[in-house]
C-alpha cells in the first residue's frame, strides 16, 4: 500500500514537471540548455555524446558529486542513479557494495561484476575486484554510469562500469581548502591546487577522512592523495602521469546482527568482532602513465600502463584462519588505435593484466595473530584483444559491435604444506560479442537497442576461500555467464524537459552466490545453475525555472532463480537477496550563481530478501536528505558554507545485508538524523 501511494505520488509529480517544463520562460539561459544536453562520454571507449550511444548511460557533472556533499564515499553520488542499488556505506572494512542490474550483488566486501576506472586507469583488479577506499570523491570532476554488461568492451568482470575523471587544471591556477564536521565524530579536511607552467599542468588533492561510526567497533580513519602531471609534447601529442596513495590505518568492522539484536540495541557491535577486534588496515600505491597522440582527425593513438600496489591486514571474528595478510601487485598496459571515416569509426586494441597476491591467514587469538593456517601465492593473468566499430550510414541511424576474446589463467602455489600440497591452475578462453542499433525518430526523440555477453570469473578472494579449509582453490565454483538484452529510449519534451527510459532482460548461467556455513562466519561461493532478470529504468529531469532543476528516477527490479537447488532445497523461482524490487529517487535542486543553494532528496527501497531460501527479509524503508549553503564571493575569492541533514526523520532502516548469513546475522543498522556542515575556500587568479 505504502508503495502504491507513493508511486501515485511520483507519477503526479512528473505530469507536474512535465506541465512545468512547457511554460515559456524566456530568461532561461543557454547555459542551463545545454545542462539537459548530452556531454561527453568515454566509458563506451569512444568519446561520444552520452544521448547518442545505444546503451544506458548516466553522468553526474562535478557540481552533483560535491555540492554540500560529506565526499566520504560514491555512495552519495549513486544514490541518484536509476538501475544502481547500494548497500553498506558505513562499513569502511568491508566497503560499498554497489549493484548494477543485480552484478556485484554477490560481494562479501568491495565492489564485484562492476569494473571500476579512473582517468582512464583501471581501479578493478584483473580479476574483477574493485576497493574504492582510495578515491577522493572531492577531487572527482565526472562520472559516468554505464548500466549494462560491457564484457564486449573491457572483458572480465563488467556488469557495468564506472568511469570516473578527476579535476583538471586550467590556465587560471587555484588553491583550494575545505574542512568539515559531523555526527558521530565525523570530520573531513581537503587541500587540491592546479596551476600550469609552460606546457605542463599540475593538479594535486590531499584530504583527510576520519570517523567514530555510528555503530561501536566502527571508527575508521584515512588519507589519500592524487597528483595528476599532462606535459604537452606537441600540439597532437601528450603525456599524462597520474599517481594516487591511500592509506587507512584504522577500519573497524562492528559485523552483522539478528533482528532481535537490532531492536535490543542498534547502536551495539557484535559481541566475536568486539572479541576478535574485527577490522582491517590498508595501504595502496599507483602510477599509470597515458601517451596521446593524433595523428590527423581521423586517425589516432593511445597507449597506458600501469602499477599498483596494495598492502592489507584484516582480522575476522572467528579464530581458525581469522586473520589474513595480502601483499598484492597488479598492474598492466594497453595500446589502441583509432581510425575513422566520415561515415565509420573503428578501434582494434590490446590488452594484459596480470595480478599477484602473496596471502597469508593466522588463527585470531581475540585481536592477535597466531599461528599459520595457510600460506599461498595466487596469480590471475589475462590478455584481451578487441575491435569496436560504429557505422553511421545516415543521419537518422548507427550501429555498433564489439567484438573482444580474452585470455584467462589463474593459479594457485601452496608453500603451506602441513595439509598437503593444493597448488593448481585454471585457464579459460572467452569471446564476447556485442551489437547495438541507435535511431534517431525524431529530433527530440532517440530509439535504441543492443545485445551483449558477458561474463565473471571468480575472483582470486572467492576461489581461496575453499569450504575444504585447505589451501588451494575452490574446484566447484566456476565462471559465470550472461546474454544481455535492452530497448530504451532517450528524448526531450522540451529544452528544459528530458528522461530516459530502458528495459532489459538477463539470462544467466552459473550465478555466484555467497553463503556461510553453520560452524563458520567465513564466506563461501557456490553457483546457482541459471537465473534471470528483468528490469524497467526510468529517469526524468526538468529546469523548472532558471535556478530551480527536479529529478525523478524509478527502477522495478525481477531477479529469480531458475535452476537452483542446495542440500536438496529447490529454490527455483525464489527472489535474488539483497536486490529491491522497487527503487525510488527525487531530488528537487535549487541553486543561484554565487548565491545560495538548497538540495532536497527523497529515496524509497522496498522490502528485500536476506536468504536464497526467501524466509528472512528486511522491511521497506524512506529516507530524506537535505543540504543547503551559499556562495559568496570575496575580493576575489569563493566562500561556501554549508549544511547538511541525512535520514532527516531518524528512519530506522538497514544499511547493509548479508547474504545467507550464519545464524541470522543478516543486518548492519543505519545511522539515524546525521548531521554535517563545512566551508570552502577557493582562489582563483
Amino acid at each position: 500500500m505504502r508503495f502504491i501511494t507513493i508511486f501515485n505520488t511520483v507519477i503526479f509529480s512528473v505530469l507536474t514537471l512535465k506541465m512545468a517544463a512547457q511554460i515559456p520562460n524566456d530568461t532561461i539561459k543557454v547555459a542551463e540548455v545545454q545542462e539537459l544536453s548530452s556531454v561527453t562520454i568515454s566509458a563506451t571507449r569512444f568519446e561520444n555524446a552520452s544521448a547518442l550511444t545505444p546503451f544506458a548511460i548516466s553522468v553526474l557533472n562535478q557540481n552533483q558529486i560535491q555540492k554540500g556533499q560529506q565526499k566520504l564515499s560514491l555512495n552519495e553520488s549513486l544514490l541518484t542513479v536509476p538501475g544502481v542499488f547500494t548497500l553498506n556505506p558505513d562499513n569502511f572494512t568491508q566497503d560499498l557494495r554497489i549493484s548494477i542490474r543485480g552484478y556485484g550483488a554477490r560481494a562479501a566486501f568491495g565492489i564485484r561484476g562492476v569494473r571500476v576506472i579512473v582517468d582512464g586507469i583501471p581501479e578493478s583488479t584483473p580479476d574483477g575486484q574493485a576497493d574504492v577506499d582510495n578515491l577522493d570523491m572531492g577531487a572527482m570532476q565526472q562520472l559516468e554510469i554505464l548500466r549494462g554488461a560491457a564484457s564486449g568492451m573491457y572483458g572480465n568482470a563488467a556488469g557495468g562500469v564506472l568511469y570516473l575523471q578527476t579535476e583538471e587544471a586550467t590556465d587560471r591556477p587555484f588553491i583550494e581548502n575545505q574542512i568539515s564536521a559531523g555526527s558521530y565524530g565525523f570530520w573531513r579536511f581537503q587541500s587540491k591546487m592546479g596551476f600550469k607552467t609552460g606546457k605542463l599542468t599540475h593538479f594535486y588533492s590531499v584530504a583527510h577522512n576520519n570517523t567514530e561510526g555510528y555503530r561501536a567497533q566502527s571508527a575508521m580513519r584515512q588519507t589519500i592523495f592524487n597528483g595528476k602531471w599532462r606535459y604537452e609534447i606537441s600540439p597532437s601529442a601528450k603525456l599524462s602521469v597520474l599517481i594516487n596513495y591511500g592509506n587507512s590505518p584504522l577500519a573497524q568492522d562492528p559485523g552483522s546482527l539478528t533482528a532481535l539484536q537490532i531492536d535490543s540495541n542498534r547502536r551495539q557491535a557484535n559481541l566475536q568482532n568486539v572479541q576478535f577486534n574485527g577490522g582491517e588496515s590498508v595501504e595502496q600505491g599507483r602510477v599509470g602513465l597515458i601517451y596521446d597522440k593524433k595523428f590527423s582527425t581521423q586517425r589516432s593513438l593511445k597507449i597506458r600502463g600501469f602499477l599498483t600496489k596494495r598492502s592489507f591486514d584484516n582480522r575476522l571474528a572467528f579464530r581458525n584462519g581469522g586473520i589474513g595478510q595480502i601483499e598484492r601487485l597488479f598492474g598492466g598496459g594497453a595500446v589502441q588505435y583509432e581510425f575513422q571515416t566520415a561515415k565509420l569509426k573503428t578501434q582494434i586494441g590490446i590488452e594484459t593484466d596480470k595480478q599477484g597476491d602473496d596471502r597469508r591467514r593466522f588463527n585470531n587469538l581475540n585481536g592477535t595473530r597466531d599461528s599459520l593456517t595457510l600460506d599461498q601465492t595466487e596469480t590471475f593473468g589475462s590478455v584481451g584483444s578487441f575491435i569496436f566499430s560504429e557505422w553511421r550510414p545516415t543521419a537518422k541511424w548507427q550501429f555498433s559491435t564489439a567484438l573482444r576474446y580474452d585470455w584467462v589463467n589463474l593459479e594457485a602455489k601452496d608453500k603451506f604444506l602441513n595439509d598437503g600440497n593444493q597448488s593448481g591452475s585454471r585457464s579459460l578462453g572467452r569471446f564476447n560479442p556485442s551489437v547495438g542499433v541507435f535511431f534517431k525518430a525524431t529530433p527530440s526523440v532517440f530509439l535504441y537497442g543492443n545485445v551483449s555477453s558477458g561474463f565473471e570469473t571468480p575472483t582470486l578472494n572467492e576461489l581461496s576461500a575453499n569450504p575444504s579449509n585447505t589451501g588451494g582453490f575452490n574446484p566447484d565454483l566456476n565462471p559465470q555467464q550472461s546474454i544481455n538484452y535492452e530497448i530504451g529510449s532517450k528524448f526531450r519534451v522540451s529544452p528544459k524537459f528530458k528522461g530516459e527510459i530502458a528495459l532489459f532482460h538477463i539470462d544467466l548461467t552459473n550465478e555466484s552466490v555467497p553463503y556461510q556455513l553453520p560452524a563458520s562466519r567465513r564466506t563461501f561461493f557456490r553457483n546457482a545453475g541459471n537465473s534471470q532478470r528483468n528490469g524497467v529504468e526510468l529517469s526524468l529531469n526538468s529546469q523548472l525555472h532558471e535556478w530551480i532543476s527536479a529529478t525523478v528516477n524509478y527502477t522495478f527490479s525481477d531477479f529469480t532463480y531458475k535452476n537452483y537447488e542446495v542440500s536438496g532445497t529447490k529454490l527455483d523461482g525464489n527472489r535474488q537477496p539483497a536486490l529491491p524490487q522497487h527503487l525510488l529517487f527525487g531530488e528537487l535542486r535549487v541553486e543561484q550563481t554565487n548565491s545560495a543553494f538548497l538540495i532536497l532528496q527523497g529515496r524509497y527501497v522496498s522490502a528485500l530478501f536476506a536468504d536464497d531460501a526467501n524466509k528472512f527479509m528486511d522491511s521497506d524503508y524512506a529516507t530524506f536528505n537535505v543540504r543547503l549553503g551559499f556562495t559568496k564571493l570575496w575580493r576575489g575569492q569563493v566562500i561556501e558554507p554549508y549544511l547538511g541533514i541525512n535520514n532527516i526523520f531518524s528512519k530506522k532502516y538497514n544499511a547493509n545485508v548479508v547474504i545467507n548469513a550464519n545464524g541470522n546475522r543478516f543486518f548492519e543498522p543505519a545511522a539515524g538524523a546525521y548531521v554535517f556542515g563545512g566551508v570552502k575556500w577557493r582562489w582563483q587568479k
